[in-house]
């Protein structure tokens, strides 16, 4: 283990496939959108892929991947998923937070949580300065809060040339 970092089985679904792939758009471009199939393993391996891209730049302080979910059963289902696929015990490395339930700490690397939750942490720190990636998961399930948040992170990836 370093840095708090485990290393990280990716189960054989069309996503893990395409790893290189994802791991060289996210060095290579500040947007990306991935667009799959049903159960190609977009939400669970994604976010995993994105930690690893953020531990493999060695930044000085480390940041965190947030994942949104529209809803908070699917928020925490992933997240005590990928903890169980990262052999990780949820709430530590990986965690959630959802209304009334906070499940993450100070060593959470990858937090998945609802929309809501992203755009009620904009209120306290308008440029998500703990997150160095940043995952709507079901953006075509078109909601206020997430067209909101799509134009909030439009804005902020012009200010923070870091973030994905």
């Amino acid at each position: 283990m370093e840095n708090g970092w485990h290393s990280v089985n990716y189960p054989d679904l069309p996503v893990s496939g395409a790893r290189a792939e994802v791991l060289a758009a996210m060095t290579d471009h500040q947007v990306v959108v991935v667009v799959g199939d049903t159960g190609s393993g977009k939400t669970t391996q994604l976010p995993k892929m994105a930690l690893e891209y953020l531990r493999t730049l060695g930044a000085k302080k480390a940041l965190k991947v947030g994942c949104t979910q529209p809803r908070r059963i699917a928020a925490a289902s992933v997240a005590k998923r990928v903890s169980e696929e990262m052999g990780v015990k949820l709430g530590e490395e990986v965690g959630y937070q959802v209304r009334f339930d906070d499940v993450s700490g100070k060593n959470t690397g990858l937090k998945f949580m609802t929309d809501g939750i992203l755009l009620a942490e904009t209120h306290g720190d308008a440029s998500l300065a703990n997150y160095g990636v940043i995952i709507i998961d079901e953006a075509h399930e078109r909601s206020l809060n997430i067209d909101f948040l799509l134009g909030y992170l439009k804005r902020l990836v012009s200010k923070r040339p870091e973030v994905l």
